[in-house]
C-alpha cells in the first residue's frame, strides 16, 4: 500500500460513522486530495458536502452498515452478515461509485476537473440506481446502458432521477454484454466511466475496500467469507481490504474466501476449473480428496503461484464470456464475464478458499432469509453457505455473508 498511498500508511479508523472519513487514511481519495493541495480537514468538508447531497436525494448518505447475526439454518450455525442493503440505493454499488464521485469531486475543488463530460455506466439494476442517486446529487449527466429485461421499476427510477436509459439487445452472434460494448463505446467518445468494474476504472475499487474494512473493524475473527460475484468488484475490493489489513498488522490472516456463482451464469466457476487443471497440470504432488482440505493444501504450493502468473500474464486462456446465459432469479450476478476475476481467483488460491455454484432452488430459499427486503442476488453469497454446508458435517468455524441488495 504505501508506493500507491505514499509516507505514512497505517491502520487508524476514527470514530466517524461515515466510511470515506473513518477510513481515509487507507482510501486512494484522501491521498489524492493532499497531492492536490487539499488539507485534511478540506477533505473531510468535501466528504461532508457531498453525502448530505446524496441524502437530499436518496433520503440518507453513506454510513457503516450493520453487522449482525444472520438467521438460524438448518445446515449450520447462523452466521454473521453484513447488511448493505440498508445502504445508498439499497446496495454496496454506492460504495463503489461514491469513491469515483469522490475523486472528480476532489479533482473539481482543486481546480482541474477534467471536463463536464457526461458519467456512464452499464448495469442491469442496482450498480445504475446508484450511478444516477449519485450522478443527481453532483449535478452530473449520466448514461445507462441496461438489457431488455431490466426490472420496470428500476428503469422509472433511473428516469426520475434524469438518466439517460438505453436499452442494448443481445445479437444472434458474437460473446459479451452487449451493454458494457455500448459503455465502453460512450467512453471512447468522451463519456467518464462511472463504473463498478475495476476493469474499466480503477477508482471503483477504492470505495468498495471500505467495506471490507468495516468487517475487520467489526471485532469477529472470520474463518470464510462468503461472497457472491458477478463482474467481481465486490469480491476484488473486499479481498484487497482484507490483504491490506494482513500487511497492516490488524489481521493475522484473510480468511478463506468463497465466491459463489448461480449455476444459469457461472464463468469464474469455468475460470477457477481452468486454473485447477493447470495447476494439476503442473504439480505431480498426490492432491487431497476433500475440496475444501485441496484448496487449503493448494494454498501453500508454488505451483499455484506460477498458475497465478501466467494468468496475469495471459487473462484470456482462464477468463473468457459465459457462452450460454441463463436466467435467474438472482438478476445482479449474471454478468457474462467476471472483469475483476484475475484478483478474485487469486484471493480464492492464496487464502484456501473455493469457487461455488448454486442451484436455482437454493438460490430461491436462501431468499427466504433475508428478512423479507433483501432479493436473491442480495442473498446469493447465504446461498453459497447453504450449499456448501450440506456437504460436510457442522464444523466450528465463525463465517460471514454479504446482504447486499434490497427488494424492488
Amino acid at each position: 500500500l504505501a508506493p500507491v498511498l505514499g509516507g505514512d500508511v497505517r491502520w487508524s479508523p476514527s470514530p466517524d460513522a461515515h466510511p470515506f472519513v473513518r477510513y481515509r487514511s487507507l482510501l486512494h481519495a484522501h491521498s489524492a486530495a493532499l497531492a492536490s493541495g487539499l488539507s485534511d480537514d478540506d477533505y473531510v468538508a468535501l466528504v461532508r458536502r457531498l453525502d448530505a447531497k446524496v441524502a437530499a436525494v436518496d433520503g440518507h448518505g453513506m454510513r457503516v452498515t450493520p453487522f449482525v447475526r444472520g438467521p438460524a439454518l438448518p445446515e449450520c450455525d447462523a452466521p454473521w452478515v453484513k447488511d448493505e442493503s440498508v445502504n445508498v440505493s439499497g446496495s454496496h454499488k454506492a460504495r463503489h461509485l461514491f469513491g469515483v464521485l469522490l475523486h472528480l469531486e476532489i479533482a473539481r475543488a482543486a481546480g482541474f476537473d477534467p471536463s463536464p463530460a457526461p458519467l456512464a455506466i452499464a448495469s442491469c439494476g442496482n450498480a445504475a440506481l446508484a450511478a444516477a442517486v449519485l450522478a443527481r446529487a453532483a449535478d452530473r449527466g449520466l448514461d445507462v446502458y441496461v438489457p431488455p429485461d431490466a426490472h420496470p421499476r428500476v428503469v422509472a427510477r433511473l428516469g426520475a432521477l434524469g438518466a439517460r436509459v438505453h436499452t442494448c439487445h443481445r445479437a444472434s452472434h458474437g460473446t459479451g454484454d452487449p451493454c458494457v460494448t455500448a459503455f465502453r463505446e460512450a467512453v471512447t467518445r468522451g463519456a467518464i466511466p462511472f463504473s463498478c468494474q475495476g476493469s474499466d476504472n480503477g477508482l471503483t475499487l477504492d470505495g468498495g475496500r471500505t467495506l471490507g474494512y468495516e468487517l475487520m473493524d467489526a471485532g469477529a475473527t472470520l474463518d470464510r467469507v462468503f461472497v457472491q460475484v458477478g463482474g467481481g468488484a465486490l469480491a476484488s475490493s473486499v479481498a484487497r481490504a482484507f490483504e491490506a489489513g494482513v500487511a497492516l498488522g490488524v489481521i493475522a490472516r484473510a480468511p478463506r474466501f468463497m465466491a459463489v456463482q448461480g449455476v444459469s451464469v457461472a464463468p469464474l466457476a469455468a475460470a477457477y476449473e481452468r486454473v485447477m487443471a493447470a495447476i494439476r497440470t503442473r504439480d505431480d504432488a498426490s492432491w487431497p480428496d476433500d475440496p475444501d482440505e485441496r484448496a487449503g493444501f493448494l494454498a501453500r504450493r508454488p505451483t499455484a503461484e506460477r498458475v497465478l502468473d501466467d494468468l496475469r500474464a495471459h487473462r484470456a486462456r482462464y477468463l473468457r464470456p459465459w457462452l450460454t446465459p441463463a436466467p435467474s432469479v438472482a438478476h445482479g450476478i449474471l454478468d457474462d464475464e467476471v472483469y475483476d476475476g484475475a484478483a478474485v481467483l487469486r484471493a480464492v488460491l492464496r487464502t484456501g478458499g473455493r469457487v461455488l455454484t448454486v442451484d436455482e432452488a437454493t438460490l430461491q430459499e436462501a431468499e427466504l432469509y433475508g428478512w423479507g427486503r433483501v432479493d436473491a442476488t442480495g442473498t446469493a453469497g447465504l446461498a453459497g453457505l447453504m450449499a456448501w454446508s450440506r456437504e460436510r458435517p457442522r464444523a466450528p468455524e465463525s463465517r460471514a455473508v454479504l446482504f447486499t441488495g434490497a427488494k424492488r
